[in-house]
């Protein structure tokens, strides 16, 4: 069975939705960050960065969340279909989503989150306004997805990491983007990562 470990204050929580919504079976092995677990040899003999999520599925161990999703979306394309093939003319668009919710999404929030300045040139991302106008040239033509009624990973990447920048007001709430961000919450495995992690945040 797939291990994911998993902490319901971390970016785990899209691993968790992406499991929901592939509908196979899994554990959650929940982590904290308080009490060095994290950083006990035993994690770190999965994951030496001492990070989530890190999944284990049989002898496969996944770390970065970007990575676990494409591993996922690849190797589980039953009961539901998430990824592009490598033969797919969609594959290099949907890559570059996936990876967006990382180089693109954490960097700008981090950005907007400590109001740190660097030459445009010298950021990968370029800079928040970069991103966000990127993402608002992109979703503005989401019809309801990024590939029309077809439901990706990197839809849900994408959909809930925007939901965290509007959470804690490091994005602005332009409507291409809200709208998105609702679609994909609004979706019932996602509804269920989500609702699992507040009774978790709650219990603990």
């Amino acid at each position: 069975m797939i291990e994911l470990y998993h902490n319901a204050q971390s970016r785990a929580v899209m691993i968790h939705a992406l499991l929901e919504e592939l509908g196979v079976p899994f554990a959650l092995r929940n982590v904290r960050y308080d009490d060095g677990s994290m950083r006990s040899e035993e994690f770190l003999s999965l994951n030496p960065m001492g990070k989530i999520p890190t999944l284990v599925d049989g002898e496969v161990v996944v770390a970065e969340t970007a990575a676990v999703a494409v591993y996922l979306a690849d190797r589980y394309k039953t009961p539901c279909d998430l990824a592009p093939n490598i033969e797919d003319p969609r594959r290099g668009e949907y890559l570059k989503w996936v990876v967006f919710q990382s180089t693109g999404i954490d960097a700008a929030m981090t950005q907007a989150s400590v109001k740190f300045e660097i030459p445009r040139s010298h950021a990968g991302w370029g800079s928040t306004e970069v991103v966000v106008g990127v993402l608002r040239q992109r979703l503005a033509g989401a019809d309801p997805y990024l590939f029309g009624s077809w439901f990706t990973a990197a839809d849900l990447l994408l959909g809930m990491g925007l939901s965290w920048g509007f959470q804690f007001g490091l994005f602005p709430e332009h409507p291409e983007l809200t709208r998105f961000a609702a679609r994909v919450r609004e979706r019932p495995a996602v509804e269920r990562a989500l609702s699992s992690s507040q009774s978790e945040s709650t219990e603990t």
